[in-house]
């Protein structure tokens, strides 16, 4: 079943919008012709130098001249992509691989199992509940009635202890932006309150399910592009309408920073993470009643440390945090003596890095990174070793949660394997399987084997390298080289459907475990952030560099890809080693580094990139890498593919549209510079599998085209 596209298609040569056209130009690249964008003479001055933003009027998604540019962009990207000689096969190929069954981790409560599933076909995937099990599921909220065009999702669901509600909460065309509803499960229907203005965090429900924890903002200005700033904790108390929930938390003082509910088993006391724009968390609790509040903030070292309470008891907190440990530990913290002297240390720092920790039948299911991949060990409650949890080989465990009676859950994949959904019990330390994803290939035709490269200041670099087992790479090969690098997220084995059709073509597929990311604990993030940021281009430079030496590929073969984060680095080594690639697609990327902190949440990106206020050296730094402001007159690009979507709310499209108008300007007669815009999508979470079926052949075809 097709769905029509969401990219227009304009057969005419002269666009209007209003009363502003844009007319293609001449001299474009060869077989294109780049709507043209006005040069204003906008200049920013920063610390006594001046930096023109000739495309500043992109940042208005209301202005006319950006939406005819936009409309002309989409049109001529769309034409330029559906003549693509591979397209067709691949939009057969990419429908085979993402329309096939899917089912989620449930969750346990009240004598009940939620889970969300998909059978295949449907835009949305589906939240059902059952007494019995998985073969008794019965639909309790189907988001696919809720739009003609499947673009309304399920963004987030929580269901009450007693299992009688479930909190949920829906996103419009992709936005961050949520909201929420509670579904009665004995009947069906909602209640009468919705709460408006929601972003980025679940729902967490007091023990009494006599309500939930939820965060909102002020009412925005511009849904699109306000600053998130002034984030508040409330509670929705059953049976009341949203506009009588109560503030529960907000910091007047510091509006910047991000509150956070977390759920905290064990004991009826409500915590709250306090995330700092420069870096780290600290906590605090509600001592009062959901109704009556009276927080109070634990006072620990806030030197950039991170703290997550895993549960609590009446006087104290069990805690993972690398205060003193850079790969992270498991400590027991005293409420009235929360100082560092005072702790004690249930499960001490090991070599590998802690991702997440567990508590199943209370002993503590602790997931270390292994050279990037997942390994589980077993704790005592008092941290005594009980041994590790086999794996169905080298992946990812994607959550750990308890469930009623004994035992727990446990999500698992790898760059062969979707979602699969494991049973097991701490005791027996035995896995066992409750769902696994069906997939129309063989798993055993593909190997991925983990290579080390060196970085540009010596460091060993890892990056997992995928193939059939049929392929022996050569300078021929085409080959996909995917990095993240960013905000202490770990890219491990993970299944993609893009990366099993690229490799049944006869691809490579790598991913690159760079500096910035979490696969090494906190000391490999950092040095990927900050005026440090560079080593994340550096080591993402010496991953191609290896396969190009080893004879695996070459320049004229090699693709760089990135999301969000990934398309600032996408962007970076696009402008600093041009030579390197045959393609590059930087997708939804933060790409004006001197200006990503004037909208929606970017500002909680400084702990990562810093300012470009901070200081002339923070400044200078940017300037000096940001995609935007490095793109030069007369170099010999490769041919790119700038991704974005019109309704992204999080990394902004006008980061996209100045990159794109800045390579077309600078790079009119050389390979294709084009932009992909999606209308009625956001940062990527929520599409429908129409949209992902579109976006995934338009990459695939864009890269055969390119490098194959």
């Amino acid at each position: 079943m097709r769905a029509n596209r969401t990219l227009p298609i304009a057969a005419a040569s002269l666009l209007l919008l209003g009363s502003v056209a844009i007319p293609v130009a001449a001299g474009a690249a060869p077989g294109l012709a780049y709507p043209p964008a006005e040069r204003s003479t906008h200049v920013d001055t920063y610390f006594g130098v001046d930096v023109a933003d000739p495309y500043r009027w992109m940042e208005d998604p209301e202005d006319a001249r950006t939406q005819a540019w936009v409309d002309a962009q989409a049109s001529l990207a769309s034409t330029y992509l559906e003549g693509l000689p591979t397209r067709a096969a691949r939009a057969e190929q990419m429908a085979e691989l993402l329309e096939q069954p899917l089912l989620g981790q449930p969750v346990s409560a009240g004598g009940r199992l939620f889970w969300i599933a998909n059978d295949g076909v449907q835009a949305q995937s589906v939240l059902y509940q059952s007494s019995g099990g998985i073969k008794e599921g019965a639909v309790l909220l189907d988001p696919n009635t809720l739009s003609a065009d499947g673009t309304v999702s399920l963004a987030s669901w929580s269901p009450s202890p007693n299992g009688r509600y479930v909190a949920w909460a829906s996103s419009d065309g992709g936005s961050d932006w949520q909201t929420w509803r509670i579904r009665d499960v004995r009947t069906g229907r909602d209640l009468r309150a919705v709460l408006r203005w929601s972003k980025f965090v679940g729902a967490v429900w007091a023990p009494d399910s006599s309500g939930f924890y939820y965060v909102r903002y002020p009412t925005p200005t511009d849904p699109l592009e306000s600053v998130n700033v002034g984030i508040q904790v409330r509670f929705h108390q059953l049976g009341r309408s949203g506009d009588t929930s109560t503030l529960i938390y907000t910091d007047r003082q510091r509006p910047e920073t991000f509150a956070v509910p977390v759920a905290a088993p064990g004991f009826d006391r409500q915590w709250i993470s306090l995330g700092a724009p420069e870096g780290g968390n600290g906590l605090a609790y509600n001592a009062g009643s959901p109704t009556n509040p009276r927080i109070r903030i634990l006072p620990l070292p806030q030197d950039l440390s991170s703290y997550s309470i895993i549960t609590q008891g009446r006087n104290h907190i069990i805690v993972q945090t690398d205060r003193g440990a850079p790969q992270s530990r498991i400590v027991r913290i005293r409420l009235d003596r929360p100082g560092p002297r005072h702790w004690q240390e249930i499960v001490r720092e090991r070599a590998d890095a802690i991702d997440q920790v567990g508590i199943v039948d209370r002993q503590f299911v602790v997931v270390y990174l292994s050279d990037a991949a997942s390994r589980v060990r077993i704790f005592s409650p008092r941290g005594r070793a009980l041994g590790t949890l086999p794996l169905p080989g080298i992946g990812q465990v994607l959550r750990v949660s308890d469930r009623e009676g004994p035992g727990g859950f446990l999500s698992y994949t790898s760059f062969t394997q979707p979602r699969q959904v494991l049973t097991f019990t701490p005791r027996d330390r035995r896995t066992r399987e409750w769902y696994s994803a069906p997939v129309p290939f063989d798993p055993a035709d593909y190997i991925t084997e983990q290579v080390w490269t060196t970085s540009k200041d010596g460091t060993r670099v890892p990056a997992f390298v995928s193939r059939l087992r049929s392929v022996t790479p050569g300078p021929s090969t085409p080959t996909w080289l995917y990095g993240y690098g960013g905000f202490n997220i770990s890219e491990t084995p993970a299944y993609s459907p893009d990366a099993i059709a690229w490799m049944q073509e006869g691809g490579v597929y790598v991913v690159a475990n760079i500096r910035g990311g979490g696969e090494f604990g906190r000391n490999w993030h950092r040095a990927g952030t900050l005026l440090r940021k560079q080593n994340t281009f550096d080591d993402f430079i010496g991953v191609a560099e290896w396969l190009i030496a080893e004879g695996q590929t070459s320049p004229a073969h090699l693709v760089a890809n990135g999301i969000s984060n990934g398309g600032l680095l996408a962007g970076a080594v696009l402008t600093q080693r041009p030579d390197l690639f045959a393609a590059v697609i930087p997708e939804v990327g933060v790409l004006d580094m001197l200006r990503y902190q004037y909208f929606t949440i970017g500002y909680g990106w400084a702990s990562d990139y810093g300012r470009s206020d901070d200081s002339k050296e923070m400044f200078e730094y940017l300037l000096g890498y940001s995609p935007l402001h490095t793109v030069r007159a007369g170099v010999d690009y490769p041919a790119t593919l700038v991704m974005t979507a019109a309704r992204d709310d999080r990394v902004v499209p006008a980061h996209s549209f100045k990159f794109a108008a800045t390579l077309q300007h600078a790079n009119p007669d050389g390979e294709p510079m084009l932009i992909r815009i999606e209308t009625q999508a956001g940062h990527g979470a929520g599409s429908s599998l129409q949209q992902r079926i579109d976006r995934s052949t338009d990459r695939l075809a864009f890269m055969d085209a390119h490098a194959g």
